[in-house]
Order: structure tokens, then sequence, then C-alpha cells
């Protein structure tokens, strides 16, 4: 992982979950190609969405890291 990777993903994995982080995301993810990665980071931010209304905010953080780790 490059410097500037590990400095983003540490950035990230200080954001909070909440609805806005998601639906910023979100955007992000709806203006990517279909694929695999976009696939995978629908799959990641339904989840960080699901952890977030069951209150589970460090597992919405680590679905909300890997859905944005997708868009990159």
């Amino acid at each position: 992982m490059t410097s500037t990777v590990a400095a983003q993903a540490q950035q990230l994995q200080t954001r909070e979950c909440n609805a806005s982080n998601i639906a910023f995301v979100a955007e992000a993810i709806a203006k990517m190609a279909d694929g695999k990665q976009k696939k995978t980071a629908s799959d990641e931010i339904g989840l960080a969405s699901e952890a977030m209304a069951e209150g589970k905010d460090d597992e919405c953080k680590d679905h909300l890291l890997k859905a944005t780790l997708q868009t990159k």
C-alpha cells in the first residue's frame, strides 16, 4: 500500500458512520461503471446502512470503508 493510499484509508477509518456519509459514498458508487467493484461497493454500502440502522457503529464504519475503497 502506498503512503497516499494508507493515508486515505486512515482518514476514511475515522469517517463517522451517518446518513450523510453513506449518501455521499452511494452517490460515488452510482457514478461507477458496472462491474465487480461497483457490485462489491453496492453490497458494502447496503451493509453499512443496515448496521447504522441497528446502531452497530463499528460494523457500519468497516462496511463504509470497504465501499469507499471500491470507488477509488
